[in-house]
């Protein structure tokens, strides 16, 4: 290892819940008691043997996996009691984990399956870094073209109950009176029908902070509400565009092109190329105006114009897997794509866009278009599961911009768009920690062979089996150094070491001894990489089917 420049990687699994007074039966038939914090041992003098007796007791499924730190010299746990006092604030140590594996012998000769998974000796003066990671959720793009709540502002986020009323029914009700439109709510109620809790479902727009007395339409009447949160006109930082200005008019007579593009690696490998479409959409001819015989253009409905968009996007089979689609009409209401599961509509307390029928253009309102990145990529089950098996990280990132009839969008002034949400990635998660754990048990010789029979011999199912796919994993990570005093070589040089511990849930007691214990000797570098800020979207979108591509 020492001519690479990489370090040789093992990871240790502390996903174990919580433990009070384990029983620990040592090696002369006495028994004793252990403590962990979630899947860190606390507790001192336990021998490494005991973290397997804690995991086969208390571990299941993928909540399993036990670790601890222990003193080389006695083999005996430190517990959370970091070693100091004068000349041993340095003490070395080593790191150990309870086994993955259900037998200790895979046949008559092949044996010691059942070992705890142990470190080299760490000495803190040798460790050149720690640090820890936190799971990150993945974000999905999420885009608005023309008013919405978003760009327009004034779409309610929180609300204060007033006046619980009387004789209501848990449900989705609209909200009426204040100075905007649309906004609904779903409520919980009493045995009498009192108003006990306020969701916002759709948050219309044009709403003010200081709007008071909102009536929730149904029961007696009587509940109200307060808006006490609201969005802003938020204007996209790089072209600027957003409030007033994405209120856009659409004449009769006219053809209006929105172009999309879906980039990023969903859609590489779904076309080696990017994805892109130009959707199209007429507004039909003007009215019969008696009075002048040129026809002057009116301005129509804006909602029927983002309906035309979106149905050309979704019926273009090269971006619809990418998209979901929500419109807000010029009143506000929220509209959802014809096919979404009815009982996914009720709960949304909306309708689809199939069904509008439009009572003609508000004067002064405009509609929007809600674009939410939404691929799902399929995966195989943990049965078939291949560490070739490709799986996805990269959320799409969508771009759209009006474009004339030549597909430029820079000669003329087109409707505004603004991103609500980037795409982020996500972290820590349980694809990425499978196949860090494979490789710690390849370098241990216990290896995931893609011959199933065999794997299932092996045990090798069981490593498959150990990590949640579908989770999302802390992860503290020690590297430090093993010198080679006696190098036949005569070049001094070191072995890397990187140890990597992933639970699913924080392992607080972990972090302060390590960070405790490494600080004494002050030659290590600290860090903790934390998620970006979360970005909330006000609405919900319905669920997206997997792609199979």
């Amino acid at each position: 290892m020492a001519y690479f420049n990489h370090a040789f990687s093992k990871t240790f699994l502390a996903a174990g819940p919580d433990v009070t007074d384990a029983t620990i039966t040592l090696m002369n038939g006495s028994t004793t008691t252990a403590d962990t914090d979630n899947g860190f041992l606390i507790t001192e003098d336990i021998p490494t043997f005991g973290l397997n007796q804690i995991a086969s007791v208390y571990g299941s499924g993928y909540n399993n996996g036990y670790v601890g730190f222990f003193y080389p010299k006695t083999n005996l746990s430190t517990g959370d009691n970091v070693p100091g006092g004068e000349g041993v604030s340095c003490c070395p140590l080593y790191l150990a984990g309870s086994t993955i594996y259900s037998n200790d012998k895979i046949g008559p000769f092949a044996g010691g399956y059942q070992e705890t998974n142990k470190s080299k000796i760490i000495n803190p003066k040798y460790v050149s870094r720690y640090y820890t990671v936190d799971p990150c959720e993945p974000q999905n793009e999420v885009l608005h073209i023309g008013s919405t709540f978003w760009t327009a502002g004034g779409g309610v986020l929180d609300l204060s109950i007033d006046n619980n009323g009387a004789t209501y029914t848990a449900g989705i009700y609209s909200l009426i009176g204040g100075s905007g439109v649309g906004a609904t709510v779903s409520i919980t109620v009493d045995g009498g029908g009192n108003v006990l809790t306020v969701t916002v479902v759709n948050p219309g727009k044009g709403y003010e902070d200081t709007d008071t007395g909102l009536t929730i339409d149904g029961g007696d009447g009587n509940a109200t509400v307060d808006v006490t949160d609201v969005t802003l006109a938020n204007v996209d930082p790089i072209t600027g565009s957003g409030g007033v200005a994405c209120c856009k008019e659409f004449l009769c007579g006219e053809t209006y092109n929105l172009r999309v593009d879906i980039k990023g690696s969903p859609a590489l490998r779904y076309l080696n190329h990017n994805a892109y479409y130009t959707a199209e959409a007429y507004t039909g001819c003007c009215p019969d105006q008696p009075d002048n015989p040129l026809i002057a253009p009116v301005p129509v409905d804006s909602t029927e114009v983002m309906i035309l968009w979106a149905n050309a996007l979704l019926r273009y089979p090269v971006v619809n897997p990418f998209l979901q689609i929500i419109i807000q009409d010029e009143a506000g209401v929220l509209w959802y794509a014809p096919g979404t599961p009815a009982a996914q509509v009720a709960a949304l307390g909306g309708d689809t866009w199939d069904n509008y029928v439009s009572t003609g253009h508000i004067d002064g309102a405009c509609a929007g278009m809600i674009i939410n990145g939404a691929y799902v990529d399929t995966k195989f089950g943990d049965c078939t599961f291949q560490l070739t098996d490709f799986y996805e990280k990269e959320p799409v990132k969508i771009y759209a911009s009006e474009v004339d009839l030549n597909g430029d969008p820079c000669l003329f002034t087109g409707i505004c768009v603004v991103h609500e949400c980037l795409g982020t990635q996500a972290n820590g998660l349980g694809e990425t920690v499978l196949r860090d754990l494979t490789l710690s048990e390849n370098y241990r010789q216990s290896f995931l062979h893609s011959d199933l029979r065999i794997r299932e011999i092996t045990q090798g199912n069981q490593i498959v089996s150990a990590i949640n796919r579908s989770g999302l994993y802390y992860q503290y990570y020690i590297q430090h150094n093993v010198p080679r005093f006696n190098n036949p070589g005569s070049t001094f040089d070191a072995d890397q070491y990187l140890l990597q511990i992933v639970s699913i849930l924080p392992l607080a007691a972990f972090d302060t001894f390590a960070t405790t214990w490494l600080e004494a000797c002050g030659v290590c570098e600290f860090d903790n990489f934390v998620c970006e800020t979360e970005c909330v979207v006000p609405i919900t979108f319905p669920s997206s089917p997997p792609r199979q591509i």
